[in-house]
């Protein structure tokens, strides 16, 4: 396990589940996507900004990236995408609305942080 991810203050990552979504919206059962939206509702109502919901998911061991036009949420530890923003209730409508637009990586269509100016 990475180390980043072994720290007192916070559980121990989950896997969630071994199966890609595909072209479904989750590859997750309905307990587990459940937990998961639970787990990360937070990190995304309380960003403020698009470098602090990626930077907040990645220490939670997640990431975003776009497939085709939709966002979809990674976890790291595994490579899996495990479901679209929307599946969780974070639409990418409503996240620009609220944070405007992303910092896209071209060649993976990762999103990340704004570089510092």
């Amino acid at each position: 396990m990475s180390e980043r991810f072994n720290r007192p203050d916070r559980p121990l990552p989950n896997l969630w589940t071994e199966f890609s979504r595909g072209r479904d919206e989750s590859a997750l059962d309905c307990e587990t996507a459940v937990s998961l939206a639970c787990h990360l509702s937070p990190t995304f109502k309380n960003a403020g900004d698009w470098s602090n919901l990626v930077r907040e998911l990645a220490d939670q061991g997640f990431g975003l990236v776009f497939q085709g036009e939709r966002l979809i949420l990674v976890n790291e530890e595994t490579g899996i995408d495990l479901c679209t923003c929307a599946f969780l209730g974070h639409s990418f409508a409503s996240l620009t609305e609220r944070l405007g637009k992303p910092c896209v990586e071209a060649t993976t269509a990762r999103l990340m942080p704004r570089p510092h100016a």
